[in-house]
């Protein structure tokens, strides 16, 4: 069974930012390694996110996401991908409504239509729009390649596309934008969850329980 938690543990947090280097650096080689202190992918973006993790039976990572919000720097897809003008200005000055979407990332062995629906339904359908809903945000920006968009819209999650197909993350990814009410309009069943149990969110504060188990990096 895969469990979804926001972590609020800076141990867990550490095991999160190694994993990231795993993949982004060690298995797609996006990046160059000394980039990198003591194997952790981790970034300016990170102090200003909401972190999330996706944890099997045996606490290994299967997934880990994270949303930026109320960052007083621009949002990474602002600073390295080109928007369209009109959008950009509109989204100017709905600011304290932005936040960003990103370090989406999936365990190898998990990367499979059944469990990608399975890391999807847990990370964007509740803990995204659920994150967006308790801090009245409304957009979300993410680069997305765009077989991942495809996917994502066959699950009932649309993101539109805000600028031109650009490369900078390690692939060619798309400028994209997620409307919360969209998605809330899509998945009818979250919103009437959300106002049923606004604090459904499971807090992994997880010190003593990972600090007595396997936890491993897959």
């Amino acid at each position: 069974m895969i469990r979804f938690y926001e972590v609020n543990d800076t141990d867990m947090l550490e095991e999160i930012f190694r994993f990231r280097y795993d993949v982004v650096v060690e298995e797609l080689g996006f990046f160059d390694p000394a980039m990198y202190e003591g194997h952790k992918e981790r970034d300016e973006w990170d102090e200003y996110a909401t972190h999330f993790v996706a944890l099997d039976e045996e606490c290994n990572i299967v997934a880990t996401t994270r949303i930026i919000h109320h960052a007083p720097i621009p949002y990474p897809t602002e600073k390295h991908m080109q928007i369209h003008e009109p959008i950009k200005q509109l989204l100017g000055l709905k600011r304290d409504r932005l936040c960003e979407i990103s370090r989406l990332f999936i365990a190898k062995k998990y990367r499979n239509m059944r469990d990608t629906k399975i890391i999807i339904d847990g990370f964007i359908k509740r803990h995204v729009y659920f994150t967006m809903r308790r801090y009245n945000l409304e957009y979300a920006y993410s680069a997305i390649e765009r077989r991942f968009k495809r996917l994502l819209k066959m699950y009932h999650v649309h993101f539109d596309t805000i600028g031109p197909e650009q490369t900078g993350y390690g692939s060619p990814r798309l400028p994209c934008l997620l409307y919360v009410h969209r998605l809330g309009a899509d998945n009818p069943q979250l919103k009437e969850y959300y106002e049923g149990r606004a604090q459904w969110l499971e807090k992994l504060s997880c010190s003593a329980q990972l600090r007595h188990s396997s936890l491993k990096r897959i």
